[in-house]
């Protein structure tokens, strides 16, 4: 693409929210750093992230339709993030655009990276951008008008000096952002056979200046004081230890007052140093990606370092009182149902606070993608989403293996979820879904021989804090039931 920078124009970002209930509580990165280059460039930009706007809706706050924000905003340019979890919303998001305006709409996200042919053919769209987009969205701005057929797009890779500074101005109700997100560094270097990193992001290290981001965080935190946590993304931020070890030390001295967590951390990179400057920075937790505990199945993601070297790093994290995070992904190449078991063990044996249980998900490019080509069968991995809501309802597995069938994959990711006591019951605090919440847990303990498990699940639960806190809310639930049933007869009798 080539052109003037973009003058004038007003452009709008929107991120779909998952129709189900999973909402996250941060605000879309990529757009704010777009924004920020837009911005720069001359642009009116808006970004509405509706599903950061539903992890903070309430009484007094309500989220506006994309065709109210059309209508008021007047955009030139759309741009509209797809991820794979939300391609139907994404879809549907695409269509409530084209029935209200005729401005052209950019597709963008890790969807589009991997899945470009889904948009290729689709006239509602004039732009399909892949990969990162720092380095071309004002020149693309600026040229863009509604197409008769999608132009593709292939963006060179940013350097660390074209990715901005966040801006939270343009972001609709950002006063309200309570988890801030901040890259030091974007790529990966590893190899890990289930990961997109290489289609991504790349596996080439791209370190940004530590000041900047140091500088951007103390700003934010200044601007909008309710920011409480700071998110470190990157995809390997302990790539450099002592590049991560500096990161620390200044963020201490800079005194933010907010606590810190990083995303991702390889067990092989931490050490007792990094721990204790962890800590003196505000760190809260450390999240560390086992994948699985079967030694062969272990061995066949090639991470790059040992089951030893997790459990040893396992033990540094709850040694400094932080709390222990672990990753799993279920249904990896030569997984099985009696292999999985070990990774719960695990989890009963490292004594987890916190554990994601991911179900492997056969990306195109990866290693594993391949192997799932040759030794099983792959389904249609559009709106996948390894969570399990309040009600217990789920999606299928995308794949499954010759050894592995997906009745099996998913009695293990019930069995993971329910011993280590993973459904979301912090949804159960709403009484309503309680009732809905048992019903699901009755059929699918009988559906999947869960009784072992769903005995442990329940026990836990109800001896947990959370169970008095349920119970004093389904109480309050059931007395404003009676005064509404004893208020609708009294209308009923009246003359």
């Amino acid at each position: 693409m080539t052109g003037n920078p973009a003058i004038n124009k007003r452009v709008l970002f929107v991120n779909p929210a998952k129709e189900n209930g999973y909402y996250a509580d941060r605000i879309h990165m990529g757009f704010s750093l777009l924004g920020q280059i837009l911005l720069e460039s001359g642009c009116q930009v808006k970004v509405v992230d509706y599903s950061f706007l539903k992890s903070i809706e309430s009484e007094t706050m309500t989220i506006p339709q994309i065709e109210d924000i059309i209508k008021d905003f007047k955009p030139d340019v759309i741009g509209i993030s797809i991820f794979s979890y939300l391609y139907d919303e994404s879809q549907k998001m695409i269509e409530q655009v084209v029935r209200c305006c005729n401005t052209p709409i950019i597709v963008g996200g890790p969807h589009v990276t991997l899945f470009p042919e889904d948009f290729s053919n689709d006239t509602r769209v004039s732009y399909i951008v892949r990969g990162e987009a720092e380095a071309i969205i004002t020149t693309l701005v600026n040229s863009a008008t509604r197409e008769l057929s999608p132009v593709l797009i292939n963006s060179p890779v940013p350097t660390p000096e074209q990715i901005p500074a966040i801006n939270l101005d343009i972001v609709h109700e950002s006063r309200h952002l309570r988890n801030y997100q901040i890259q030091l560094s974007r790529g990966c270097p590893f190899n890990c056979s289930f990961c997109t990193i290489d289609s991504i992001a790349g596996r080439k290290m791209r370190a940004r200046d530590l000041d900047y981001c140091l500088d951007q965080v103390v700003e934010a935190k200044r601007r909008y004081p309710n920011i409480q946590c700071i998110a470190i993304t990157d995809d390997c931020p302990t790539f450099n230890g002592e590049r991560f070890k500096e990161f620390l030390n200044k963020i201490a001295e800079r005194r933010v007052d907010a606590f810190l967590t990083v995303d991702n951390m390889r067990a092989d990179l931490i050490d007792e140093e990094m721990l204790q400057l962890y800590i003196k920075a505000g760190g809260q937790n450390i999240c560390l990606g086992v994948e699985s505990a079967d030694p062969e199945v272990f061995k066949m993601v090639h991470k790059g370092e040992s089951l030893d070297k997790i459990i040893y790093a396992a033990k540094l994290v709850h040694k400094y009182n932080l709390q222990l995070g672990l990753c799993f992904v279920i249904g990896l190449p030569g997984d099985t149902l009696e292999k999985h078991r070990e990774s719960v063990k695990l989890t009963k044996k490292l004594k987890a606070d916190y554990i994601f249980w991911n179900v492997c998900v056969p990306w195109p490019g990866t290693e594993v993608y391949e192997w799932f080509k040759k030794n099983g069968k792959i389904g249609d991995i559009r709106n996948f989403s390894p969570l399990i809501d309040s009600k217990i309802n789920f999606k299928d597995p995308p794949a499954e293996s010759n050894i592995f069938k997906k009745e099996d994959i998913v009695k293990a990711w019930l069995t993971a979820n329910m011993e280590t006591c993973n459904i979301p019951i912090i949804a159960l605090r709403n009484a309503r879904t309680i009732p809905a919440f048992m019903l699901r847990l009755l059929y699918l303990t009988r559906r999947y021989n869960l009784y072992k498990s769903s005995f442990i699940f329940i026990w836990k639960l109800f001896t947990s804090k959370l169970w008095f806190e349920i119970k004093k809310r389904l109480k309050v639930y059931m007395w404003k039931r009676r005064r509404e049933k004893l208020a609708k007869n009294i209308l009923l009798r009246t003359p």
